[in-house]
């Protein structure tokens, strides 16, 4: 089994078969990061996530996640035996629609993952401060600059203060709220739909305490009424992926 790094420019790539010889395991599976992340949401306890509705899991029913941290993963699981078995999507680069004039241009096709994950906070502040420069704070932009990387969260970290970064957390927020809206339409996940990812956690508040991302998600028109059974959930902890490859290693171990 080989696998091939969407987001390294190198194209880098591994080969679970050279992996196994080389290191003289027995059997090695290469599976998606989000694959692990599902797997992950079966090891859950109630403490460990939110419930943003209300309305109850249904048994056996499909199970979905969608995920920013520093790109977006999306998966969904079906029962399967006395479990379920996770499928894996490439969601995150579906085409990303804007719904508002301050948004970005209609001509230039983005990826969804290019909005909704740290990157694509930090590029939604860049477009806003290149748009209205006036409204730029000098010393938010300078710590904005210096920073190398995960310049999103320099964003969320002064998104309750300063203008454009709230602005550019409002477009995040329901921008994300709107994909996992879309997430929830294909899989009418009645077992759950998880928040999963680093952004909601790091930025709770604007998840929990504004209505901004469950008014985008349940805006779908006439189909509205079909995600109003389905429960949704945000998913605090953020070690889902090493659990899930754990759980999935001891399964195929043990089948």
């Amino acid at each position: 089994m080989k696998s091939r790094f969407t987001n390294i420019a190198f194209g880098w790539s591994i080969n679970g078969d050279n992996l196994q010889r080389e290191l003289g395991i027995a059997n090695v599976k290469l599976v998606n990061d989000f694959v692990a992340m599902g797997y992950g949401l079966l090891t859950l306890r109630e403490h460990e996530y939110l419930a943003l509705n209300d309305v109850p899991r249904e048994v056996d029913a499909p199970i979905a996640t969608i995920g920013a941290g520093t790109g977006l993963g999306e998966c969904f699981l079906t029962p399967s035996g006395e479990s379920y078995e996770c499928f894996p999507t490439e969601g995150g680069h579906c085409d990303y629609s804007p719904t508002t004039d301050i948004e970005f241009g209609p001509n230039k096709r983005l990826s969804t993952e290019r909005i909704i994950s740290g990157n694509g906070l930090a590029s939604i502040y860049e477009h806003l401060a290149e748009k209205f420069p006036e409204k730029v704070n000098s010393t938010v932009h300078a710590e904005f600059e210096s920073t190398d990387s995960l310049r999103g969260g320099v964003v969320g970290k002064n998104a309750g203060s300063d203008e454009l970064c709230s602005q550019a957390m409002e477009i995040f927020v329901k921008g994300y709220g709107r994909e996992a809206g879309n997430a929830a339409l294909k899989y009418l996940p009645r077992g759950g739909l998880y928040i999963t990812g680093g952004m909601a956690p790091k930025n709770l508040d604007f998840f929990t305490k504004k209505s901004w991302f469950l008014d985008a998600l349940f805006d779908k028109g006439r189909v509205t009424p079909a995600l109003k059974s389905v429960p949704i959930y945000l998913v605090l902890t953020e070690d889902l992926g090493e659990r899930g490859a754990h759980y999935y290693s001891y399964q195929v171990r043990h089948k």
